[in-house]
């Protein structure tokens, strides 16, 4: 996406309000240009500078670790970002604590587009025949009836790939501090630190606090759909604003949630690949069929289970079903193949995103950690 022109009478102003505040930012796009200049800034005014940094360049590649207590979901992914946003590359989950990094085979390939999500959920033997010999599972995230479980399964990837949500958590901490310069991924960086908590999402002088009111209301709504006591993000920002990590660290009813996301190659363009509608099963019709076959087969259970009619005391001997009567009456009728009733984990909350409701689930669908949050001990390579 080409970066944001700006009228050269405009541009000349701002470049004289630099030169005369000494604070002297990038005229095209109102960004530093040294790590002396970023560091000029205020803790806030820097966060704020790497907002308007990643929309002047509303693209990278990502690596993001989100460390639940059992399991790890691992995303890499070229995305862009804004109105367009879009990703494609791969999503795996692996067990907490084994790797941060996996190979391109090990992931499952995704795509996002035009605010649908596809999975390649097709090669795994156990959906195989749910979704009647098609590659990929077609989550609509943008229409009018979109179903929410579905919605936010979609939403939870696309936001944990971007910085903007947690940039805008972070400006929102009162404690937002510069922790000091520091070499992150082979670059020289700037590291900043803050802390939001739950108190914050009834905080009516969010606004006041620098943030605008969409921004405060996206703070609010994330600690208050999570049930957050906590959540510490540090970030780590280049000479020019762009972030080269980003990490959070979220507490939220008795549970923690971890987080590393690692940006490189800023700018670069997202090129989805299509994929042809008789290639792809509705994800939400698929978990509508899995849950009507497992309520028909619960009431068949039930109906057989059910004697006819009450038997006399007197005919109590001769009406007593016998042992092979009683096992084909316990027998549940066989369900056709479909996603096992176990649930998706649910996403991380907050900078991640909201959890997402327990939904049947798609064993090639990657589930995401359930909680939301990420420390800066979480390592993870771009």
């Amino acid at each position: 996406m080409p970066r944001k022109q700006i009228w050269s009478g405009v541009a000349m102003a701002a470049a004289a309000s630099a030169a005369l505040s000494g604070c002297s930012l990038k005229a095209t796009d109102g960004t530093p240009k040294s790590l002396s200049q970023l560091s000029s800034l205020s803790a806030q005014d820097a966060v704020k500078a790497a907002g308007r940094a990643v929309a002047a360049h509303p693209g990278a590649k990502v690596h993001t670790v989100l460390e639940a207590s059992d399991v790890t979901e691992i995303t890499d992914v070229t995305a862009t970002y804004g109105d367009k946003a879009a990703l494609q590359g791969t999503l795996a989950t692996v067990p907490t604590g084994s790797r941060t990094t996996v190979s391109a085979a090990d992931g499952v390939p995704i795509r996002y587009a035009d605010h649908v999500m596809f999975v390649n959920a097709g090669t795994d033997p156990s959906m195989a025949a749910a979704m009647g010999g098609k590659a990929w599972l077609r989550m609509d995230l943008g229409g009018p009836d979109t179903n929410p479980q579905v919605a936010a399964i979609g939403a939870d990837v696309v936001d944990n790939t971007s910085p903007t949500k947690g940039l805008t958590m972070l400006t929102a901490a009162k404690d937002l501090h510069k922790v000091g310069e520091e070499t992150r991924g082979g670059v020289q960086t700037l590291h900043y630190q803050g802390t939001v908590s739950g108190a914050d999402a009834v905080d009516p002088n969010l606004v006041g606090r620098g943030l605008t009111q969409e921004e405060a209301d996206t703070v609010s709504q994330n600690l208050v759909r999570g049930e957050v006591s906590s959540i510490t993000y540090d970030v780590w920002l280049r000479q020019d604003g762009l972030p080269v990590a980003q990490t959070f660290v979220e507490s939220a009813s008795g549970a923690t949630l971890k987080g590393a996301i690692e940006f490189s190659n800023w700018g670069a363009g997202t090129s989805v690949e299509a994929v042809a509608d008789d290639q792809s099963v509705d994800y939400a019709s698929l978990i509508a069929k899995a849950s009507a076959s497992a309520s028909a087969s619960a009431s068949a259970e039930a109906a057989s289970a059910s004697p006819s009619a009450s038997p006399s005391a007197s005919d109590s001997s001769s009406a007593s079903p016998s042992a092979s009567d009683s096992s084909s009456a316990s027998t549940a009728p066989s369900t056709s193949t479909t996603p096992s009733a176990s649930g998706t984990p649910s996403t991380p909350t907050p900078t991640g995103t909201p959890a997402t409701p327990a939904a049947p689930k798609t064993p090639a669908t990657p589930a995401t950690p359930g909680s939301t949050g990420s420390s800066a001990t979480v390592s993870a390579t771009s």
